[in-house]
């Protein structure tokens, strides 16, 4: 019998239980922002004329400005499908600390979608070095 083992970067939930009421408020309403930015424009001088400039180390598509050469990794909200109040639901849950498979239930999508959720939303938290939150590994083993 073959097993399938993955091995991913998930929030530490220490982190998240230690979180104190300013630094979860700061990260809630950085998201939100952040999610709500769907736009396409740079980030360091507000410019729209944006090309696609090749990945970064881990995947994540990156972006270049034409009016100020530089370059950026995009937010990963604008390119989904599951709406923004949803992604909003499943963000706070999230970093409540609330287990996957709740998270789901809050947020009204199947648990696949909730771990790919997840995934997205700890990328994008990830390359934000603003957010007060630290990372540990997680392996999933189907077998």
């Amino acid at each position: 019998m073959a097993r399938k083992d993955i091995f991913s970067e998930t929030i530490d939930s220490g982190c998240l239980a230690g979180l104190t009421e300013t630094d979860y408020r700061y990260c809630v309403e950085h998201l939100d922002v952040v999610m709500e930015s769907r736009t396409r424009e740079c980030p360091f001088c507000g410019s729209a004329e944006i090309i696609r400039k090749g990945y970064s180390s881990n995947g994540t598509q990156r972006y270049g400005c034409k009016a100020c050469g530089r370059g950026f990794i995009g937010n990963v909200f604008p390119y989904t499908h599951v709406p923004l109040d949803k992604w909003k639901a499943f963000s706070r849950a999230y970093l409540e600390g609330t287990p996957l498979i709740r998270c789901a239930a809050a947020c009204g999508v199947c648990l696949k979608t909730a771990q790919y959720m997840k995934h997205r939303l700890v990328d994008m938290v990830r390359n934000d070095p603003s957010m007060p939150l630290t990372f540990c590994g997680e392996m999933l083993v189907d077998a």
